[in-house]
């Protein structure tokens, strides 16, 4: 969940809005990919409030109507998901709020939809980063498993060089956070992909 500025979003709802506070006024859900532990909330959300957008990479709504393919079925919890309510491309820039944008990057490897976003803050009318959430393309130390029936290996590593060329642009203590595990900064990510060989 991220706040800002008033402009509360949620990314990768694993839980339905009975875990969170009455009072939260959520404005859209994003999800990284259509992995049940990511989006295995989303049908509680809307039912609950279908006003609330939710938007995904259309890669990924194949996986939606498979509980096979989602890993629901693995998680015990076999579940179809609807469709979102808007696709995200890569490249788009989504303005939250009067202060704040969010920048797609799709990066396939994982699953064919998966997307990190980059979130900015307008400072002087120029964004200005401040936090790269990368779902389960990147770990601190770690990337995304590519072995399942979505993976791909060779877009991973073509999704990893991309990270590795945005990260060694971005401030060096811009919080990385990924969908599992612990936050890292840009300069550590970046240091950890060349030395993995990602740096193109």
């Amino acid at each position: 969940m991220l706040d800002l500025g008033g402009q509360i979003l949620l990314f990768d709802p694993s839980f339905g809005p009975d875990s969170f506070e009455d009072s939260i006024e959520v404005k859209a859900i994003y999800a990284s990919h259509a992995h049940y532990d990511h989006i295995g909330g989303i049908s509680s959300w809307k039912d609950q409030f279908p006003h609330i957008p939710f938007l995904m990479h259309p890669a990924d709504e194949p996986m939606l109507e498979d509980p096979a393919v989602n890993a629901s079925l693995f998680f015990g919890r076999p579940q179809v998901f609807s469709k979102p309510d808007q696709a995200l491309s890569d490249g788009q820039l989504i303005q939250a709020g009067n202060a704040y944008t969010i920048e797609v990057i799709n990066t396939p490897g994982h699953t064919m939809g998966s997307s990190c976003f980059l979130i900015n803050r307008q400072e002087d009318s120029q964004p200005v980063p401040i936090a790269l959430l990368t779902g389960d393309t990147l770990f601190d130390r770690s990337w995304g498993r590519t072995d399942f029936v979505t993976g791909d290996e060779d877009l991973m590593r073509g999704s990893l060089e991309r990270l590795y060329q945005l990260l060694t642009a971005l401030p060096l203590h811009l919080p990385v956070c990924p969908g599992h595990g612990s936050i890292t900064n840009a300069q550590e990510a970046a240091r950890f992909l060349a030395s993995m060989g990602f740096s193109g």
